[in-house]
């Protein structure tokens, strides 16, 4: 297979991974199963895109579930790429003041990606992580865990701008090399 084959095929199948369609907003992912939607202030309409969520899953359960929901909503067949980050960071990763203990994203490369963001006071066996750990008392139902989601979808447009520099840059590294290696 000659090389400007191999650069169209590689070409179309990255256009096809930017443009293949996906989540739009927060809305296009389910709520945990067995769990209250928080009507907290910060998690319903005044940042785009999070919602809260009161339930008694722990992370694996709830990152498991998010993860599966990400992908279910983009077809790919294969996974996204899950990066795990300090709790702090869900100051700017989230909203400020979102108390965290842990945060994890999910990401498809240069598209889009969903946060996952716990709050556990107390661990899986019962037992206080800090100092004045409450359960979450919600509708007259009390949970051990809030989960908060911040979705970050990226526009269409600005995808196909990348696209477009990524072949262009590939195209011309790979006719200098050739003029270079040539000389």
């Amino acid at each position: 297979m000659n090389r400007k084959r191999l650069f169209i095929i590689f070409s179309v199948l990255l256009l096809v991974y930017m443009i293949w369609p996906g989540s739009s907003k927060i809305s296009d992912f389910k709520p945990l199963p067995s769990s209250d939607k928080s009507t907290l202030e910060g998690d319903t309409i005044q940042v785009k895109n999070v919602a809260g969520y009161f339930s008694d899953n722990y992370r694996d359960f709830s990152t498991n579930y998010y993860k599966d929901q990400y992908q279910q909503n983009t077809l790919f067949p294969f996974p996204p790429l899950r990066l795990n980050y300090p709790p702090e960071f869900a100051f700017t990763a989230i909203k400020d003041q979102t108390q965290s203990t842990y945060l994890e994203e999910f990401v498809y490369p240069l598209r889009d990606s969903l946060f996952v963001n716990g709050l556990e006071p107390f661990t899986t066996e019962g037992k206080p992580r800090f100092r004045g750990a409450i359960e979450f008392e919600v509708g007259g139902n009390t949970y051990d865990t809030k989960v908060t989601l911040r979705y970050y979808p990226s526009n269409l447009a600005i995808r196909l701008v990348v696209w477009a520099g990524i072949t262009t840059a590939i195209y011309l590294l790979w006719k200098t090399g050739k003029e270079v290696l040539s000389a």
